[in-house]
């Protein structure tokens, strides 16, 4: 089985971290440096849109119950990849928007009026990323193999882990909510909201990728040498 849920997993933390960053220097009326901010998303929105495209179409994630995978970690991050995308080409396109010599007060009022069609989509992952983060839970989904290290420790309490992706899901989608409805009533204070709670929610998905690099290899070594590294 060949798998790549590692790097979405760290290319989805950065970028929610990325957008949260970007948003709070929006709201705050600080300076961007669009072609900079433009190449970022460019770089996360394409890994996200390819890899998570070919997870959903592809199914790489098989075998033993596993398939739900596809379906949690392709589609979202199909989705979320064309956000950033779209961020780029729109930060690109506007470059003399956000000058320095512009005003930035236009700059901010521009760009959030130019988001706030988006936020309609925005919203329906929200509410995507919230179905699957009560799905984890309910379904106890998400245990580690016993072959896998630190994680597979605690695979005989799917509880946990389920609680924990669950808990990992819905924090982005609380983000993804709040930003939605901060657009589309006009209450741009929710939007530092939507930023903090990305913010959380990147920062675990980060570590979380970063981990699995190890806990991955660990488990295919396991597997191909019949030994049993726990850590």
């Amino acid at each position: 089985m060949v798998v790549y849920n590692e790097l979405v997993a760290i290319t989805a933390g950065a970028g929610l971290l990325g957008f949260a960053w970007f948003l709070v220097h929006l709201i705050r009326g600080r300076h961007i440096d669009s072609e900079g901010w433009a190449g970022f998303f460019g770089v996360t929105g394409l890994i996200l849109l390819v890899l998570g495209l070919h997870t959903t179409v592809t199914w790489p994630f098989g075998g033993k119950g596993f398939e739900y995978a596809n379906i949690a970690f392709g589609q979202p991050a199909a989705g979320f990849g064309a956000l950033l995308l779209f961020a780029a080409v729109y930060l690109w396109r506007h470059r003399a928007l956000f000058d320095a010599d512009a005003d930035a007060d236009t700059a901010v009022e521009t760009a959030l009026r130019a988001l706030k069609p988006v936020s309609v989509f925005v919203g329906a992952l929200g509410l995507a990323m919230g179905v699957l983060a009560i799905s984890f839970v309910r379904f106890q989904l998400g245990a580690a193999p016993p072959e896998e290290p630190i994680s597979g420790r605690f695979g005989h309490l799917p509880l946990l882990e389920a609680l924990f992706l669950g808990g990992l899901w819905g924090i982005v989608a609380l983000g993804a909510l709040l930003f939605a409805v901060a657009q589309l009533t006009d209450r741009a204070a929710l939007l530092l909201w939507a930023a903090r709670a990305w913010f959380v929610g990147g920062t675990v998905f980060l570590l979380f990728g970063a981990m699995n690099f190890y806990t991955h290899i660990g488990m295919y070594y396991n597997i191909a040498h019949g030994t049993s590294y726990l850590w």
